[in-house]
Formats: structure tokens, C-alpha cells, sequence
């Protein structure tokens, strides 16, 4: 968007550039408009816009030539958590109504909302499918350990071989177990309720489904290793 340009002149000038009928245009921009909110600040210079408001701006501009494929790269980082609400639930609305659209996102909170996902590391695909196959196909015991020691309790495991990664999520960890051991019969869980004897107590620590940011972890953390071998090889 032309930070000099009004709103509307904004998009009067892609319509333009379109070569849209101008007064069709003239009332997709409207409708668009009000959609998002942004049809009170039509003579607002797209400069003075908030971050989330010119994202919805760029949407709207997008959205101004009714395509059937919409690309959206991380339209949503820098922008305040009610503006990224309000943006996904424009989004669904636009799903619903027929039109394709995929959207790269660091976020994963985000990503949450995909009917399709696909995990890329470095221009490579390492993953794809809906939410549910995916989590399903995660192929590590993971725990979940609540402490207010998480420092000390994440010290005193990374040191347990059959342990492959502790990561700090939020106010709590996730023990992940190494390549090959599945957690099926509750070995693991045993394992790290007795390194942490004494330290947590036993039902802090509980066996957990995989979300997608730990899915997106052991895809980062595979990947990696597998780059440093093939540098060693």
C-alpha cells in the first residue's frame, strides 16, 4: 500500500491498475470495507494506519479483484492479538464462502486454524496433512512436569540418556524421549517421575499429546541434525 495514499485512493488505484469497472469496483471496495471495519477511515492516509488496520487494508486490496487463491505471507506478525483475532475470523468467514487460501505463519497458535498443514525447514517439506494426522503420527513419549524449579528439574534431566530434548512451554516442560522408544507401556513416565524423586511430586509429572509446536520442534531439531551429519560426512 502507498503510504501517501488515502484508503480509498488505494484501492481506487488497483482497481485502476486491474483495468475493474469502476463502479463495481467503487462498491466491492465498499462492502469490502465495511467488512473489515475500515469504512469510516476511507480518507485516512494508509501512513497513519496501525498495524492491524493495514493488514486488513492489504486484504481488502487483495480481495478487490475476487480471486479464487489467496497467498498470505505471515499477515499477521507484528500485529496486536485482538487485530490477529479479528483477521483469522475474516479469514474463516472467507473459507467458508469458497475461496482457497494458504498462509505461511511462525505462529502456531495460528496454524491451529488450517483444515491442512505442511512444516517447512529451509525450503523443504517435512511434513504434511490435517492437524489430527499429524499429531498422530508424532513418534516420541512425551511428558509434561510441572515445577516452579523448571531450571533445576530441566538440569537434572538433560543429563538422562534415554531423554532426547527438555523445552521450556510457558509455565511448564516437555521431556521428550529419544528415536525408537514409543512410551507405550509407561516406562518412560516412570523414568522421569524417579529422576525427579524428591524434587516434583509424582502427579506434576503426566504422559501428554504432542501439540503442534512440539511437532514443529522435532522436525527443526531433526532437520538440524540431519544438516550436521551430511557437514561431518
Amino acid at each position: 500500500m502507498y503510504p501517501d495514499l488515502s484508503i480509498d485512493e488505494n484501492l481506487a488505484l488497483r482497481a485502476k491498475l486491474y483495468g475493474l469497472d469502476r463502479t463495481k469496483s467503487q462498491a466491492r471496495a465498499a462492502e469490502l470495507l465495511e467488512r473489515v471495519g475500515l469504512a469510516r477511515f476511507g480518507a485516512r492516509l494508509a501512513g497513519n494506519l496501525s498495524g492491524g488496520m493495514k493488514q486488513k487494508l492489504a486484504l481488502c486490496s487483495a480481495l478487490l479483484t475476487a480471486p479464487d487463491l489467496l497467498l498470505l505471507d505471515e499477515p499477521t506478525t507484528g500485529v496486536d492479538p485482538m487485530s490477529r483475532r479479528e483477521f483469522w475470523t475474516m479469514l474463516h468467514q472467507l473459507h467458508h464462502e469458497g475461496l482457497t487460501i494458504v498462509v505461511s505463519t511462525p505462529y502456531m497458535d495460528e496454524a491451529e486454524y488450517a483444515s491442512r498443514l505442511g512444516f517447512l525447514h529451509e525450503g523443504r517439506l517435512l511434513d504434511i496433512g490435517t492437524r489430527t494426522e499429524i499429531l498422530d503420527r508424532y513418534p516420541r513419549p512425551l511428558i509434561e512436569v510441572r515445577s516452579p524449579n523448571r531450571f533445576a528439574v530441566r538440569a537434572k534431566l538433560a543429563a538422562i540418556p534415554e531423554i532426547d530434548d527438555v523445552s521450556l512451554f510457558g509455565t511448564v516442560l516437555h521431556v521428550r524421549g529419544r528415536d525408537g522408544f514409543d512410551g507405550a507401556d509407561g516406562w518412560f513416565i516412570d523414568l522421569v517421575r524417579r529422576a525427579l524423586d524428591g524434587i516434583v511430586e509424582s502427579e506434576a509429572v503426566i504422559a501428554i499429546r504432542p501439540s503442534l509446536e512440539d511437532v514443529f520442534v522435532l522436525h527443526g531439531d531433526s532437520a538440524c541434525g540431519q544438516a550436521q551429519e551430511k557437514d561431518a560426512a
